[in-house]
């Protein structure tokens, strides 16, 4: 049975005679073309952010034509809602592309099938509820929902471009992360997604004003409610304290982790920054330009975390490295 699963994929996905080099050449290659879609759909996300704040997200109501038309007459709110659904189908045609030739051959197929298997599932979900948030007015749960899983279809397509390219290059030898180290990077990942989620909600619920004062909230208060918009705000600002302490714990317990200097440091930049402009977003009364910058340093500090959740956890389980070793 097995031997008949095997031949039935093979013949499903012919590929050419093995060769070494021709192998590591194709998974490298196959491998930037995912970086490339990761860089692509990096863009999206802040696209989506623009059509947010330019409130766009309405502009064609209809779907999946705009007015009942491939290419309406454009204006600034319309070119942002109708540019957002050409660039979205160009990266799903673009996956479809890649996700062959990833399974094409038996070596890029071992080390990417399982994620590219993901990489479609979530595309498919992200596709239906960017259709949902237009058919649902823009409701709270479709917009929230699309955010989410639209950066963790981005962070999918780095962690394929990461193994395709360790596919096509010598193999790594890992020294095993000390279990802290997993342990703080873990809470920030988690932290984050918190985070994404908050966001996603302030943003959709049109919540980002109603504590425009800093650091306290209406009136000098410092918890006046956690109750509706209010709560939220408070609660995606506390989260955002948080998420900021952890990071300067990992970079902490990571300056003196052998490849882990250099990534922690950046994790912790990145989110100092987005602290930064969020509280810029908010006493410039949230401007098109900033809104932007937060949501490309949200995206950029999701894929520099996740990148790193991979390299402490991969590094624990190769051989020779057991889990929980310090």
């Amino acid at each position: 049975m097995l031997e008949d699963a095997a031949t039935s994929r093979d013949t499903a996905f012919p590929s050419p005679a093995s060769d070494p080099v021709s192998d590591a050449r194709y998974a490298l290659r196959v491998g930037n073309g995912f970086l490339v879609l990761v860089s692509l759909t990096f863009g999206l996300i802040v696209l989506g952010a623009l059509v947010r704040a330019n409130e766009a997200g309405l502009a064609c109501p209809d779907w999946p034509l705009c007015f009942g038309e491939v290419i309406p007459q454009i204006d600034v709110r319309v070119g942002f809602e109708w540019t957002h659904r050409a660039v979205a189908g160009s990266i799903s045609l673009i996956f479809g592309a890649l996700a062959w030739l990833a399974l094409r051959r038996p070596h890029t197929r071992r080390a990417s099938a399982r994620l590219v298997g993901i990489g479609a599932l979530l595309l498919v979900v992200q596709i239906g509820l960017g259709a949902l948030t237009v058919w649902q007015l823009l409701a709270s749960w479709t917009v929230t929902s699309h955010l989410v899983i639209g950066n963790t279809y981005a962070l999918v397509l780095l962690w394929t471009a990461c193994a395709l390219r360790e596919a096509g290059g010598p193999p790594i030898d890992r020294a095993p992360a000390p279990a802290r180290v997993r342990v703080w990077v873990t809470v920030a990942a988690l932290l984050l997604f918190a985070q994404l989620l908050l966001g996603g909600l302030v943003s959709s619920r049109y919540a980002g004003m109603v504590c425009p004062e800093w650091p306290t909230c209406n009136g000098g208060y410092w918890f006046p409610s956690f109750e509706g918009n209010v709560g939220l705000h408070l609660l995606h600002r506390l989260n955002g304290y948080a998420l900021l302490a952890v990071l300067l714990v990992s970079a902490g317990v990571g300056w003196r982790v052998a490849g882990m200097r250099a990534v922690t440091l950046l994790t912790f930049v990145l989110g100092s920054a987005q602290l930064l402009v969020g509280i810029a977003n908010v006493l410039l009364a949230i401007p098109v330009e900033v809104t932007a910058l937060h949501s490309a340093l949200a995206v950029a500090l999701v894929l520099t975390v996740s990148l790193t959740v991979r390299s402490v956890w991969r590094s624990a389980t190769v051989p020779g490295n057991p889990v929980g070793a310090t």
